[in-house]
């Protein structure tokens, strides 16, 4: 009886399976090893490969795949490489952390062998160095690539458009609310990296419409590119003013929406706000729904898992709902998911927060006090900044506020007009040419200079902050300065 060409692939693979078994290291207890035949779509497994899967010597590859996280990265051989990490989800349901540890195909380009080592992502004690070092980079990169692209992709389409005509008011606002927008999401990137350092929540009033209305006019144009449309439904009550962290809930719908263009297949979202007035507090309650496929119910306790995607194949990391978990823990919100009469996905906000038109009195947040007003009038500031744009808009808008205001292109320019003029404060940007800031803040600490000095820096994300503290500066701050933050730096660092 003839042989079948499948046949024949799989007998090639078996003999090949076994070849390239022998020729890797002996296994320790945690490797198994794989060979994918990409003719015959099959996946064969060693003994111990078997026992850890649960899993017959032979499967299909798609039956394989099927319980990886991400999935896309086994149908392209050349995408698995050595270090390259999988998240598997086994029968009994139980998630596991695995990592290419070797890879080979010999001299059988259509065969992929894999040596797979398991690691414990949450252990570091049981993680090489260079293991638990590449595991916190693709995280960290993962979480920076999926935050920003859709800040940044506003802003290109945004300025393309300028290009074409006259800029309106309209897009002025629509760039500015972006970029606070992209600002946030460097901000909380440092607190991924320096936890220690977590920026509090930031307590502003906002009516919850005008926050839907920014986060529709950021997510229409790319629904617009995906073939959806997002609606809203506002509060009938332009009385209440809200007290709460602004920022986060935008972050939080930006990426509820986000998640329903990218996986619902769907044609519309829905996005609807609601308050609830209690005695002492009251619910601002979101909810945004799609008419698309739905997300199966034994998933709703899992999609809320970092680089959980429910198998679809998507730009992103897969952190969207994770971040807004996160964001609602700090806020003391809840969320529910289900699904609608149409059947697609719904998710429901829950956050507690204070209207202050329903207080008898009205707490006073950040804003100039009377002390603090005083203050900066007799203010003498020094701005050391090597950019001429911020340099000169530091110059323009702190000059509006305080006494004076002296700027300085570099470090040692700054180092001079520091020890042969008293100031009250000085604001210095990090990497800087002749002279950086940290150069410059040892050399006035070494003068004797004790005027408070706040570094003001956009590499807040790695190891400059220690660096720029222990050469004596005050305080460390992230680039570009808001008003808010200049305020709080005047009152805590300037003696009254």
């Amino acid at each position: 009886m003839k042989q079948s060409r499948s046949e024949i692939s799989l007998n090639e693979s078996e003999t090949e399976f076994n070849e390239l078994c022998l020729a890797f290291d002996s296994l320790n207890e945690s490797q198994f090893d794989i060979v994918i035949d990409y003719n015959s779509e099959t996946v064969h497994l060693d003994t111990r490969a078997q026992q850890f899967f649960v899993q017959t010597s032979r499967l299909s590859l798609r039956q394989f795949e099927s319980h990886f996280t991400p999935a896309d990265k086994f149908t392209d051989p050349s995408a698995i490489r050595p270090g390259t990490n999988f998240r598997y989800r086994g029968i009994d349901k139980e998630i596991h952390h695995l990592s290419a540890y070797e890879t080979r195909t010999n001299n059988a380009p259509h065969l992929k062998h894999i040596r797979f080592k398991q690691i414990d992502l949450f252990d570091p004690s049981k993680l090489t160095e260079v293991e638990e070092k590449l595991i916190n980079q693709r995280q960290l990169f993962a979480i920076i690539s999926h935050e920003m692209r859709t800040p940044v992709a506003t802003l290109k389409m945004l300025i393309e458009e300028l290009e074409q005509a006259t800029p309106s008011s309209e897009q002025t606002e629509q760039m500015k609310s972006t970029v606070d927008h992209l600002m946030s999401v460097l901000e909380d990137m440092t607190q991924a990296v320096n936890p220690e350092r977590a920026i509090p929540l930031s307590k502003t009033t906002f009516h919850p419409n005008q926050l839907l209305i920014d986060a529709h006019s950021q997510m229409t144009r790319l629904a617009e590119l995906n073939g959806m449309v997002v609606k809203l439904e506002l509060i009938d009550n332009e009385k209440i003013s809200l007290v709460s962290d602004k920022q986060r809930i935008k972050i939080i719908v930006l990426n509820l929406i986000k998640n329903a263009i990218h996986h619902s297949k769907g044609s519309t979202i829905n996005v609807k706000a609601e308050w609830q007035q209690r005695v002492d507090k009251g619910y601002l309650t979101l909810t945004v729904s799609d008419d698309g496929q739905g997300i199966p119910t034994e998933a709703t306790d899992t999609i809320f898992e970092p680089f959980e995607r429910l198998g679809t194949k998507v730009d992103g990391s897969g952190l969207g709902l994770f971040i807004v978990r996160q964001s609602l823990n700090e806020l003391h919100g809840d969320i529910n998911v289900d699904r609608n009469d149409q059947g697609g996905a719904r998710f429901i906000v829950k956050i507690p927060m204070v209207d202050l038109n329903a207080q008898e009195t009205k707490p006073v947040f950040r804003q100039e006090s009377l002390d603090t007003g005083d203050l900066l009038k007799r203010l003498n500031l020094l701005v050391v900044e090597d950019d001429p744009i911020i340099r000169m808009v530091s110059k323009n808008l702190l000059g509006k506020l305080v006494n004076s205001v002296d700027v300085a292109e570099n470090g040692h320019i700054g180092y001079e007009m520091a020890t042969s003029k008293t100031y009250d404060l000085v604001l210095s940007d990090f990497f800087m040419p002749v002279l950086d800031g940290r150069q410059m803040i040892q050399k006035l600490r070494k003068e004797g200079i004790d005027v408070p000095i706040v570094a003001v820096t956009a590499a807040v994300m790695g190891q400059e902050s220690e660096a720029l503290l222990d050469a004596g500066a005050n305080r460390v701050i992230a680039k570009p300065i808001s008003m808010n933050t200049f305020l709080e730096v005047v009152e805590q660092c300037i003696p009254r």
